[in-house]
């Protein structure tokens, strides 16, 4: 804590409305935040006896640290407020002050369907969190090792419709979780079977798992692989700020089925929700991310991956917009224009497919990409896209995929532009290719 002056005045008529009671020393004001959150604040360095009395200074000083300790983040400053004076501090204003001052600031939220009795999610993370469940009910998480997480299931006396929310701050990962189909966050758990039960989500979840400096160390970033896959009851748009606090270079199936099957989202999606994330292709990075949205509409971001540039990996955007059936108009021209090298396998497999309402596809939608092809690298990208028009894909140089790869098999692009005859070049397409 700051160097503070620790006063020795008698009390009076305290500034938080407390009437004269017992003076309390530093320590007292310790050991009451310790109780009543589980943190420890650090003592005064200055300090030579943490049991000497404490002034109202030192108190509001001590509920600053607590809050930025509870929070991640500095958010109150009531130790250089109007309140902090040199005036002695006693047990009835140090209470209040850590009852009513001290908080966590919820930064993400979840709205339960209505008849919720038991409501399940994991948390594989170092840190602090904090929940509150709606009914009164609060918890607080320390997670030492991110490797073995927390399994929650809060079971509601009454069932019925709660907001859940939720504060605190990752201080790490575990780097192999998502590969083993494990997100930093999940609701849903196919390995578990656990079902959610939320109906909206508001807020940012990146501020409570963040990439950690610069991100590039391991465990250092977030995964929200399969965060909200098959919450199918899930309504509205995605929050713009979802993934605020999120940046720095991809990882493997960084946001692999991140809202598969979210078939009841409705809006755009966010032009800037990935905006931090910039660096070179990871595999599965955008896995079926969007898989079976039907209900998102608009346009796709032109932007959306403007920040991923370098050599291809595999299954990068495999199966990204799959059955995005409400998703209109053209797909925007350089959306992968950062991809380069030589094709991976997977690496766009079916990534618009059944997008049955995209009407064309932009100029250059595709990298400087060449070389061997590779299984499965355009199989299926088009197909179902019945209602497109114009040129079919090129990269940046120009050249149409089927022109760069003549001689493709197959198991590299079976059925790339099946359904999709209307493409004013449809009749030059290999075979194979549709």
């Amino acid at each position: 804590m700051p160097n503070l002056n620790v006063g020795f005045l008698v009390c009076g008529a305290l500034c938080l409305g407390a009437h004269a009671a017992e003076m309390v020393n530093v320590e007292y004001i310790h050991n009451a935040i310790k109780q009543k959150w589980d943190i420890t604040v650090p003592y005064n360095a200055a300090l030579e006896n943490p049991r000497v009395a404490a002034n109202m200074k030192y108190l509001l000083t001590a509920v600053d640290v607590a809050n930025e300790i509870l929070n991640g983040e500095k958010t109150t400053n009531y130790g250089n407020g109007e309140y902090a004076t040199m005036q002695a501090a006693d047990t009835i204003a140090s209470i209040q002050a850590v009852e009513s001052l001290v908080k966590f600031k919820p930064k993400f939220f979840m709205t339960t369907n209505t008849n919720v009795s038991v409501f399940k999610m994991d948390i594989f993370a170092s840190g602090r969190f904090f929940i509150d469940w709606g009914d009164g009910q609060t918890e607080i998480l320390n997670i030492a090792d991110p490797a073995e997480g927390a399994e929650l299931a809060h079971s509601y006396a009454t069932p019925g419709q709660y907001e859940i929310k939720m504060a605190g701050r990752a201080t790490g990962y575990e780097a192999s979780n998502a590969q083993a189909g494990y997100g930093t966050f999940v609701l849903y758990n196919t390995a578990r079977k656990m079902e959610s039960d939320i109906v909206q989500i508001r807020g940012s979840l990146g501020a409570i798992f963040p990439t950690i400096g610069d991100g590039s160390a391991p465990g250092s970033q977030p995964s929200f692989s399969t965060s909200f896959q098959y919450t199918k009851n899930l309504v509205g748009p995605i929050p713009s700020e979802l993934f605020d606090g999120v940046h720095g270079a991809p990882i493997a199936y960084m946001f692999d089925y991140t809202f598969l099957s979210c078939e009841k989202l409705s809006g755009s999606i966010p032009k800037d929700l990935f905006a931090g994330i910039s660096g070179a292709p990871a595999t599965g990075m955008f896995r079926k991310t969007f898989f079976d949205c039907s209900g998102l509409t608009g346009q796709i971001p032109e932007n959306l991956f403007a920040g991923i540039t370098g050599a291809s990996a595999p299954a990068m955007f495999h199966g990204t917009f799959y059955g995005c059936s409400g998703l209109t108009g053209v797909i925007p021209s350089g959306l992968f224009a950062g991809i380069t090298g030589a094709p991976q396998n997977r690496m766009f497999a079916g990534t618009f497919r059944d997008c049955i309402n995209l009407t064309s596809i932009g100029d250059g939608v595709f990298g400087d990409i060449s070389g061997n092809a590779a299984l499965y690298m355009f199989s299926y990208t088009f197909s179902g896209c019945t209602s497109l028009t114009g040129p079919s894909a090129r990269t940046t140089s120009g050249k149409y995929l089927y022109e760069i790869w003549p001689s493709a098999t197959a198991d590299q692009v079976e059925d790339c532009y099946f359904g999709a005859a209307t493409l004013s070049d449809y009749v030059d397409i290999p075979e194979d290719w549709k």
